[in-house]
């Protein structure tokens, strides 16, 4: 028999219209599953960002509170030598505030009530490598210095990873789970179609139908289904994303949050396709089932 695409779709329609509220549920399961594996996505994306974004900042910066220009500059000439050092660069009290100032002109109430003392002197080290940053902050320390008045990448990035892995990694255990309920309710779903049209089936079966044709209505079924679903989630995913990039701008001024981190179409592409073969593996799982059994 001849692959006829309209007439397909025309029983898979007509399938979830009977099994309407079978097909609800259906969507609404692989919407979330899909929902939660896109905020997972974007947690990635914008950490890796961030990553990239610190590690572009090859310097290990030594803050140097209460200390002399004298004991400074003693301190940048020693640091000079070292062989993972590009450049040293001595920042005095009144050039830290005014390098504040300026970064966040835009936004004055961040430090028009800040006294010019709360920004240490401080010997900003540029690396020749930024997987040297450890290596320079051990000898540091062996001059004195502690986590608290050191600041490099690696230093940022250990901490960005140890927090956020977490997080990650249960989202991904969630969209598991959700994606594990979706191909199991899809498939329940064009089970229950197939036991309505059972009969229809078995005389298809006899006059010779092959088994791709009569699995590929519920195929169909299942895939229009998680289709719905998946779309819907995919741009509630999208849409999030933007509205996350608009407020950390304001709230995180802080945190180099780019608009830039999420590829929006891949994504949209990616988090559609996922969830169409939730719905076509449920389905065809169903179908090939009961196809065994006649």
């Amino acid at each position: 028999m001849r692959f006829n695409l309209g007439f397909f779709l025309r029983e898979a329609i007509k399938n979830i219209r009977l099994n309407l509220l079978m097909s609800i549920t259906a969507v609404t399961t692989t919407f979330i599953c899909i929902l939660v594996f896109g905020l997972g996505l974007l947690v990635s994306d914008h950490i890796q960002s961030i990553i990239g974004s610190v590690r572009e900042d090859v310097s290990v910066e030594a803050f140097m509170p209460d200390a002399s220009s004298e004991e400074v500059e003693a301190l940048a000439d020693k640091v000079q030598v070292w062989p993972e050092v590009a450049s040293v660069n001595k920042v005095s009290e009144e050039e830290a505030f005014a390098e504040f100032k300026n970064k966040f002109k835009d936004q004055p109430d961040l430090y028009e009530d800040l006294d010019q003392g709360v920004f240490p002197a401080s010997v900003q080290i540029q690396l020749n490598d930024p997987d040297k940053a450890n290596v320079v902050a051990e000898r540091l320390k062996q001059e004195g210095f502690t986590d608290s008045n050191l600041s490099y990448p690696q230093q940022t990035i250990d901490r960005l990873n140890s927090v956020t892995s977490y997080v990650i990694w249960g989202l991904y255990a969630a969209t598991l789970l959700f994606l594990i309920a979706s191909v199991l309710l899809i498939s329940n779903a064009i089970r229950i179609s197939i036991f309505a049209r059972r009969k229809e089936i078995e005389v298809m079966k006899l006059v010779g139908a092959s088994d791709g044709f009569v699995r590929t209505p519920f195929v169909f079924e299942g895939l229009l289904q998680a289709f719905i679903g998946a779309s819907l989630a995919a741009f509630v995913v999208i849409w999030i994303n933007l509205l996350f990039v608009d407020w950390a701008h304001n709230a995180l001024p802080y945190v180099p949050i780019s608009s830039e981190a999420v590829n929006t179409f891949s994504t949209l592409i990616l988090l559609i396709v996922v969830g169409v073969g939730i719905g076509v593996i449920g389905s065809f799982l169903s179908v090939t089932r009961f196809l065994r059994k006649i």
